[in-house]
């Protein structure tokens, strides 16, 4: 990082605060590849910039960006199978906003595997997903009502959800703030918007890896909580996951709005930049995680390839999902 003492060039003013006055938090991504990443000293969230037109980053999300990701246009079984579980356990955290007879939007629906554990809990869930190949596959093969495209052209009338869901999408998009404002004039006076994103706190992966081309913004805490009071939200719960991998806001939106937020937030940097600066390779290697994480993550593959061999993707893997899920309650 840069001497803090002096801000370097920016581009794109920061989507919280709108100062222009930041640090430079990185140069390159996880692979290597050169990617500039700043820091906003004003409030803590960075980003990255310089970054692609609107035109690239639209035409990257709707044909490219799986391909990227899972190497295929459309999920597979295994993809369809991981989907699942990672639903219902979505459902089984949120059951509490996710009420059946509420109408509920996913917004990055991906293969639909949430969408379709919504309306099978008697939820009245529908779906945006930018990807061409994964809305397809939602809609044709899942039956479900999720829509391609972007959340600037859906087709959702003023306060008529419920709920909204946005699980790792906020981080892709180039305007968080409009994103979240948008999806307030979605919901009713005190419907609910649970948001789920990468942590850039987190401390269980390698210092070399926290940045990825594809997320445009990162958060901590403090900047999605208010992010989310910005966007006309009282923040009702504020979690971090077990391995402090993931950050997940709820919040409810105000029946009344509130007067104007600063986006401010004193001492979040100098806290970020103390958690980039100390996490170092030496202390991750004594950390345990380099052991711990790689065998969480075969036994999962494992599980996961027994679950999906021979099978094509289909219905029926998230049908006996359910059915467990069922059982097991």
């Amino acid at each position: 990082m840069t001497d803090p003492k002096f801000s370097v060039r920016c581009s794109i003013p920061c989507n919280l605060c709108g100062a222009r006055d930041v640090e430079e938090a990185a140069t390159h991504d996880r692979d290597g590849a050169p990617l500039r990443t700043v820091i906003c000293r004003r409030c803590g969230l960075l980003w990255t910039d310089p970054r692609p037109q609107t035109g690239e980053v639209h035409d990257y999300y709707a044909q490219k960006y799986r391909l990227d990701y899972k190497s295929t246009y459309q999920p597979k079984a295994i993809h369809l199978y991981r989907g699942g579980r990672v639903a219902l356990q979505r459902w089984e955290q949120h059951k509490r906003i996710l009420k059946p007879g509420s109408k509920v939007v996913d917004f990055g629906a991906g293969a639909g595997e949430f969408v379709y554990v919504l309306r099978a809990l008697g939820c009245d869930a529908a779906g945006i997903e930018p990807n061409q190949g994964y809305a397809g596959f939602a809609a044709e093969t899942l039956g479900m009502p999720v829509r391609q495209g972007f959340y600037q052209d859906a087709q959702v009338a003023p306060e008529s959800c419920d709920t909204v869901t946005m699980f790792h999408v906020l981080e892709h998009l180039e305007d968080p703030f409009h994103a979240l404002s948008a999806v307030c004039d979605w919901l009713r006076p005190r419907g609910h918007l649970a948001v789920e994103v990468p942590n850039v706190e987190a401390v269980c992966q390698w210092p070399g890896h926290r940045f990825h081309r594809a997320h445009l913004y990162s958060f901590n805490p403090a900047t999605l909580e208010r992010l989310f009071a910005r966007a006309g939200f009282e923040v009702e719960e504020s979690l971090v996951s077990s391995d402090g991998g993931n950050v997940t806001v709820v919040g409810r939106k105000y029946e009344t709005p509130g007067g104007p937020v600063s986006g401010e937030i004193a001492g979040n940097y100098d806290r970020v930049v103390s958690t980039l600066r100390g996490h170092t390779n030496p202390r991750h290697l004594l950390s345990g995680y380099p052991l711990k994480r790689p065998l969480e993550k075969l036994a999962q593959r494992l599980d996961e390839y027994r679950h999906a061999r021979g099978r094509a993707a289909s219905t029926q893997i998230l049908d006996e999902l359910i059915r467990e899920g069922r059982n097991a309650t």
